[in-house]
């Protein structure tokens, strides 16, 4: 009897073992316990992601449960993996997959051919609809007359910086008109008879088009206007910023009329501002997760299939390797020695990169460039009388990196236009 339960003994150490083995060639990491990996830290996760890279370095393991966790710290490495085809994918989290009622919908988490008709079908009806074209400003420009008219009701007064946006797919399906879109949801119903062709893998359906929609709005709309109250905060936290980059608009725009896309030639610091703000505020501090299809080797470690890559874009952003002041706010970051300002450069990847990089970036930046340039034109942004604005992050939100909650004051530059 002793010897069946000995024996019983060692056939499940054998077993955990071998199921257990690391992998061959990981990345330094921590490993853990069998099952539940390494779990045990009470410190919050962002310092547990600073504490991983500051061990191991600039590609570091992570088991977590029976997953498998790449973290890449370093910008050329992160443009070398999320460019690479095997690792476009996905992971199948429940915390995902319960969104899309785990069916393989929308663009954001889908995979394979879906996700490639999904991405593709967005990209070309977004541009149909303006998205990289001067037309766009005619749709812009009067949610920019809206928010002026907003902030012109309390002028002088202190004013909390909220957002509030909606879309809604059953007023569409009442009022379009059958092939003569008006927009993304229309171009997207008038294909709904596409899902009757079996060689078609995208999944057009009212479902499929609300995860869609959801998507496009949470990696365009939220982010952008997540990205203004950004810019709003630092502005009033760093005057000097503010009054070169009004003086910039003052000289290069007429008074009598809002800046325009025309005017983006001549507006360099002002871009370059914007660019520091997606820098300074690094709103998604790690990228969407990426799943590894095929065993993959990167800078001569394999990333085992099915295990997840995180891109640690928040280090990139504050490496003293490609910033000179990585802790200041600091928009000569973004200056060439012609004066003209660099939207691509080492280490800045706002809007990740690769396969995966966000679709809605020309849009995000037209609308950012917009509405900052006319609320600036207008008026100069304070902290109320007694008060100290504090632009950093607010600790209570997870995953973003939203800025803490203020008020300030929009004091009128000029009359209305």
């Amino acid at each position: 009897m002793l010897a069946e339960v000995l024996l019983s003994v060692l056939f499940v150490i054998v077993c955990v073992y071998f199921l257990d083995a690391k992998p061959k060639n990981l990345p330094p990491g921590l490993w853990g316990l069998p099952v539940i990996g390494y779990i045990f830290s009470m410190l919050p996760f962002p310092e547990q992601i600073k504490n991983l890279q500051r061990r191991f370095g600039d590609i570091a393991s992570w088991r977590i449960g029976s997953r498998i966790t790449i973290l890449i710290s370093d910008f050329a490495t992160i443009k070398s993996a999320l460019g690479h085809p095997n690792l476009a994918g996905r992971p199948d989290f429940f915390s995902f997959n319960i969104f899309s009622h785990f069916e393989n919908m929308g663009i954001v988490n889908s995979n394979g051919p879906q996700w490639q008709h999904a991405r593709r079908f967005a990209l070309h009806h977004l541009k149909d609809f303006g998205m990289g074209k001067t037309s766009l400003e005619d749709t812009i420009i009067p949610e920019v007359n809206q928010l002026i008219n907003e902030i012109s009701k309390q002028e002088g007064e202190p004013m909390e910086i909220s957002n509030a946006l909606n879309q809604i797919v059953e007023e569409h399906k009442k009022s379009r008109i059958p092939h003569n879109p008006r927009d993304y949801i229309d171009a997207y119903l008038d294909q709904e008879e596409e899902k009757h062709n079996p060689n078609s893998s995208f999944k057009f359906e009212l479902f499929d088009l609300l995860i869609t929609m959801r998507d496009l709005f949470e990696a365009g709309s939220e982010t952008t206007s997540s990205t203004f109250r950004w810019m709003i905060a630092l502005m009033a936290v760093n005057p000097d910023v503010q009054t070169k980059v009004q003086a910039e608009i003052d000289a290069a725009v007429p008074r009598d009329r809002v800046p325009n896309l025309n005017d983006r030639k001549n507006l360099q610091y002002l871009e370059a501002m914007l660019n520091e703000v997606h820098r300074h505020a690094s709103f998604i501090p790690l990228c969407i997760p990426h799943m590894v299809f095929e065993d993959t080797y990167l800078e001569g470690y394999v990333l085992p299939k099915g295990s997840i890559v995180m891109a640690n874009i928040s280090s990139c952003h504050f490496n003293p390797r490609y910033w000179k002041y990585p802790k200041i706010f600091y928009p000569e970051h973004f200056i060439d020695e012609k004066g003209k300002c660099m939207n691509k450069r080492e280490g800045f990847l706002p809007f990740s990169v690769g396969r995966r990089v966000c679709p809605g970036e020309t849009l995000a930046r037209t609308e950012l460039f917009l509405f900052t340039s006319a609320v600036l034109q207008q008026f100069t942004i304070k902290s109320p009388p007694g008060e100290k604005i504090v632009a950093e992050t607010d600790p209570s939100k997870l995953i973003f990196n939203h800025v803490k909650p203020y008020k300030v004051v929009f004091e009128r530059r000029i009359q209305t236009i």
